[in-house]
C-alpha cells in the first residue's frame, strides 16, 4: 500500500467485503488465498463483532491485522502487485466517509485526527426555519483527537518472572511496540490550546505487590509519552497472576487491560482489552466515581479503586452473587413498581396522594435495599461491604455526584437501589434511592460505535423523528399522543412523525441524519428470546427486535448519531432482557445513547416527564443532570416518584448546543 489515503481506501474496501452477508464462501470464491487468510484473521479479532457495524472501525481492524502480521501483509501486497485483485471507485457516502476517517487514523501521530471526520451532516427538512438559540450553553471546547498506541511492556520475558523478585511493567504511549505484552490503539482528546494531556494509570492486583500503583502518564500531541509510567511488580505466588491496568482522564474511564502472566511457568500471556470507543474518549468530563462490573469466568467482578484510597492497588473483587441470585432481587423491585402503576390513583393522576405513595415507598425501598444487600453485603466479603459503604457516602454528599457504571451484562436497575446502613421502616425517604441522589451514567463495557462527541448541534436545527402509537389516545383519557404532537410541533425542531410499522422501518433505515429518535408506544418483552421482544405501533402493528435487526442491520450504521428515547407507555412488563437486546442494537448502530423505562409507565406521566426532560435538554443543560432534576422536581411538585423508572445508557455530559429558546 502507498499513501495513508491509498491504504485507507484498500482496508475500507476489504472491510466492506468482509462484512458481506454471503460470508466466507463468497470470499473464497472471489479473492486470492491471502485475502481469505486475512478474512479469517480479521474475524478472529475479539473486537470485530462490535466494530463490524461501523465501516470506519472495521477498516481500522483490517489495517491493524495487516500491521501486526508482516508475513500476511507481504503475501497480500504480492497479490495486489500481481493484479490478482483491484480496487475500483468508492461505492457510496458511507464508504467515502470511512475512507476519510481511516486516512486520518493511519496518518502519522503528528497529524491529529479531526473529529469532524466522524460527523454526519444534515440540513434537515426545509419546512422548518432554523431555531432560535440562546446564550445559556457555552460552545463545546474544541479538541483534536490523537491516535496512539497504549503499550504495556515487561522488562524481561514473562517466563522469567519469579516469586519475590521485582520486575518492571512500563506503560507508555507511542508507536505500537512489538515487544510489549499488550499494545492497544487508543484515542484521546487534547484541547486545541494544549500541547499535552495528563492521564492517570492504575495497576491493581492481588497476585503481585505493586510499588506506586497510581501514576500520571502524559500524552503529547505527537502521540508519544515523554517518559513511561514504570510500575515495580513483585509476584506473590507461582502460577497464573493477573494485573489490571486502568487508564482514566479525571476519573473518567478510557481504557482497561487485564494481563495474566504464568509466574514460574511457560503458559502464554493472556491479554484482554476493554476500552471506550473513539468518540467517547474524545470528550470526557471528570467523574466523581467509577465502578466497573465485568463478567469473568462465569462470575461478576467489581472494580472500584476509589473506594480504597488506602489501597490504591486493590484488585477487582469477585461478586458473591450470581446472575441467578440477583434475578429475584431485580424481580422484587420490578414487582413493587408494577403493583403501583397498575392502580388508578397512580396511573391516572400526575399528583399522587400520600396515602398511595407511602405504601409504594415502603415496598420499593425494601426491594431496593435487598438489591443493595445482594450486590454488596450478602456474601460477607469485607471489600464488597466497604465498596457499598463508599457508594452510600457518595450519595449523601452536598454536591451532586456523577456515578459512572461501566458494566458488562449486569442488568441491575441502579436508580432503584436503596442505600442504607440497616433497614429501618420508620425512617424511609425517597432520598434513599441512588437515582434521587446521584447522576447515574451507565456505560457498556464493550467496544461500541459511538457519536463524535457529547454535543447535539442545534444548528441549523435539531432533527427529530417521533414514532407515536395513535391507539394510545383511544385507551387513555389523558390523550397523551395528542399532547405529544402539540409539544413536538411547537418545539421549533425539524420534525418527522410516524405512526405505523412502515414509518418505524423508514426511521431506522433513513438516509438523513436524526438527532433524536423518539418512541411513544407500547412494548413487550420475551424472557426466552430477546429477539422476540417487540415494539407496538398504531393498531397493534408490531415489529420484533429480530425483524428490526433483519431490516435495519447493525452493520449499516445510522446516518447520524441519534439519542434514542424508548418511552414504553402502559406496556406489558419489560424485563431486563428487553434492554439487553434493544440497547446494544441501537448503540452498535451508532446511537449516542438510549433512554428507556424499567417497566410500564402511566401514559399521562410518560408524556409529561418526556416534555420536561426535553425542555431541560434543549435548554443546554447536561443530560444526566436533567434526568436527576426532573426526577426531583416531579417528586417535589407532584409527590410522584415515577421518574425513577427511567434508565439512561448515555454519556451524562451530553448537551444540546447552542441552547434552544
Amino acid at each position: 500500500m502507498g499513501s495513508p489515503q491509498e491504504r485507507a481506501f484498500e482496508v475500507v474496501v476489504l472491510a466492506a467485503s468482509f462484512r458481506d452477508a454471503r460470508g466466507r464462501p463468497w470470499i473464497v470464491e472471489n479473492f486470492p488465498a491471502s485475502v481469505v487468510d486475512l478474512f479469517d484473521a480479521v474475524l478472529a479479532q475479539p473486537d470485530w463483532p462490535a466494530a463490524a457495524g461501523d465501516l470506519t472501525q472495521a477498516g481500522l481492524i483490517v489495517a491493524r491485522v495487516l500491521e501486526e502480521d508482516a508475513e500476511l501483509a507481504a503475501r497480500y501486497q504480492a497479490d495486489v502487485d500481481a493484479g490478482h485483485l483491484g480496487f475500483g471507485a468508492g461505492e457510496d457516502e458511507e464508504m467515502d466517509a470511512a475512507v476519510r476517517a481511516v486516512t486520518g487514523a493511519l496518518a502519522p501521530p503528528t497529524m491529529p485526527l479531526d473529529t469532524d471526520l466522524f460527523l454526519s451532516e444534515s440540513a434537515g427538512p426545509e419546512a422548518h426555519p432554523p431555531p432560535e438559540t440562546g446564550s445559556g450553553s457555552a460552545a463545546p471546547e474544541e479538541v483534536e483527537t490523537v491516535r496512539s498506541w497504549l503499550n504495556a511492556a515487561l522488562d524481561r520475558p514473562s517466563h522469567e518472572l519469579a516469586v519475590g523478585v521485582q520486575a518492571v511493567l512500563s506503560i507508555f504511549f507511542g508507536e505500537r511496540d512489538p515487544g510489549s505484552t499488550a499494545s492497544v490503539m487508543t484515542f484521546v482528546a487534547i484541547p486545541h490550546d494544549a500541547d499535552e494531556v495528563e492521564l492517570d494509570v492504575t495497576v491493581a492486583s492481588s497476585d503481585f505487590r505493586i510499588a506506586e500503583p497510581v501514576q500520571a502518564l502524559t500524552l503529547r500531541r505527537d502521540g508519544t509519552s515523554p517518559a513511561p509510567a514504570d510500575f515495580g511488580i513483585v509476584p506473590l505466588r507461582t502460577g497464573l497472576g493477573r494485573l489490571t491496568v486502568v487508564v482514566t482522564v479525571g476519573a473518567n474511564f478510557v481504557q482497561r487491560i487485564d494481563i495474566t502472566y504464568d509466574v514460574g511457568g511457560t503458559a502464554d500471556d493472556l491479554v484482554r482489552e476493554r476500552g471506550r470507543p473513539l468518540a467517547a474518549a474524545a470528550v470526557l468530563g471528570p467523574r466523581s466515581a467509577s465502578i466497573h462490573i465485568t463478567h469473568e469466568d462465569d462470575a461478576y467482578e467489581v472494580f472500584a479503586p476509589a473506594a480504597f484510597p488506602d489501597r490504591p492497588n486493590a484488585a477487582p473483587i469477585r461478586l458473591q452473587a450470581t446472575a441467578l441470585d440477583l434475578a429475584p432481587r431485580i424481580a422484587g423491585v420490578r414487582k413493587a413498581l408494577l403493583d403501583a402503576v397498575r392502580k388508578d390513583p397512580v396511573a391516572l393522576e400526575m399528583t399522587i396522594a400520600p396515602e398511595h405513595t407511602e405504601p409504594l415507598l415502603a415496598k420499593l425501598a425494601f426491594a431496593g435495599f435487598r438489591l443493595y444487600q445482594a450486590v454488596f453485603e450478602d456474601g460477607g466479603d469485607p471489600d464488597l461491604i466497604r465498596t457499598g459503604e463508599w457508594l452510600r457516602g457518595l450519595a449523601v454528599q452536598d454536591d451532586v455526584t456523577t456515578v459512572q457504571l461501566v458494566t458488562d451484562g449486569f442488568p441491575v436497575p441502579w436508580p432503584l437501589m436503596y442505600l442504607a446502613d440497616s433497614w429501618d421502616p420508620d425512617a424511609l425517604s425517597w432520598d434513599g434511592f441512588l437515582g434521587m441522589q446521584c447522576v447515574i451514567e451507565q456505560v457498556p463495557f464493550t467496544q461500541l460505535t459511538a457519536p463524535p462527541d457529547t454535543t447535539i448541534a442545534s444548528q441549523p436545527e435539531v432533527a427529530v423523528r417521533a414514532l407515536l402509537n395513535e391507539s394510545i389516545d383511544t385507551e387513555m383519557p389523558s390523550r397523551p399522543i395528542t399532547a405529544q404532537r402539540e409539544y413536538w410541533r411547537g418545539r421549533g425542531v425539524g420534525l418527522v412523525e410516524g405512526t405505523t410499522r412502515a414509518d418505524l422501518e423508514s426511521a431506522l433505515t433513513a438516509d438523513a441524519a436524526t438527532d433524536v429518535l423518539y418512541f411513544f408506544c407500547h412494548a413487550e418483552s420475551d424472557d426466552d428470546d430477546p429477539d422476540a421482544s417487540e415494539l407496538i405501533m398504531t393498531g397493534k402493528d408490531t415489529i420484533t427486535l429480530g425483524e428490526i435487526r433483519a431490516i435495519a442491520q447493525v452493520k449499516v450504521p445510522f446516518a447520524g448519531h441519534p439519542l434514542v428515547f424508548l418511552n414504553a407507555c402502559e406496556s406489558g412488563e419489560l424485563s431486563p432482557l428487553f434492554y439487553s437486546g434493544f440497547v446494544p442494537y441501537f448503540l452498535n448502530r451508532g446511537a449516542r445513547g438510549v433512554i428507556g423505562t424499567e417497566c410500564r409507565v402511566p401514559g399521562l406521566f410518560a408524556s409529561e416527564w418526556a416534555k420536561a426532560f426535553f425542555d431541560g435538554l434543549f435548554s443546554g443543560a447536561a443530560l444526566g443532570r436533567v434526568v436527576l432534576d426532573v426526577r426531583r422536581r416531579f417528586l417535589a411538585e407532584h409527590n410522584n416518584p415515577l421518574g425513577l423508572l427511567y434508565v439512561v445508557h448515555c454519556d451524562a455530559d451530553t448537551v444540546v448546543a447552542p441552547a434552544l429558546t
